[in-house]
């Protein structure tokens, strides 16, 4: 089975069924957007070929690392069940103060959830070691 991206159908299938996890969505289109998604994020250091169509292999590594490949499942499988993480992410305000203007922002709305193991899988790979990127949403 052809690679979409960084992995195949069939790795995607091992690792949900591995987790108890049944995917209702068509793969093909869940790894697809997963991929979109993932190559938007702003890694660190350069393509090892500066012709790959792919953000990565990087640097003086010629391999796919195996949390980028997790990555792109994990995002897969956030489509499958509703999630977006390119989803706008919006805050209530949960106090206001009229004198001398003050609002206060809750952390998260209801709807948006943190998507906390793509943080963890790609913090080593980001700008910067990945600080600040546990805001994941969709």
């Amino acid at each position: 089975m052809a690679e979409i991206g960084y992995v195949t159908e069939d790795e995607l299938e091992a690792y949900a069924t591995a987790r108890g996890i049944t995917i209702s969505g068509n793969k093909a289109v869940l790894l697809q957007k997963a991929l979109d998604w993932l190559e938007l994020q702003p890694f660190s250091g350069e393509k090892y070929d500066e012709d790959q169509e792919l953000e990565f292999p990087r640097d003086d590594d010629d391999e796919v690392p195996d949390k980028i490949k997790t990555a792109q499942i994990v995002c897969a499988l956030i489509y499958d069940s509703g999630g977006d993480p390119l989803a706008a992410i919006s805050k209530k305000v949960i106090r206001e103060k009229v004198d001398v203007l003050e609002v206060q922002y809750s952390e998260s709305s209801s709807g948006n959830d943190l998507y906390p193991h793509l943080s963890l899988l790609l913090a080593p790979y980001l700008t910067g070691g990945g600080s600040g990127f546990n805001v994941v949403r969709g």
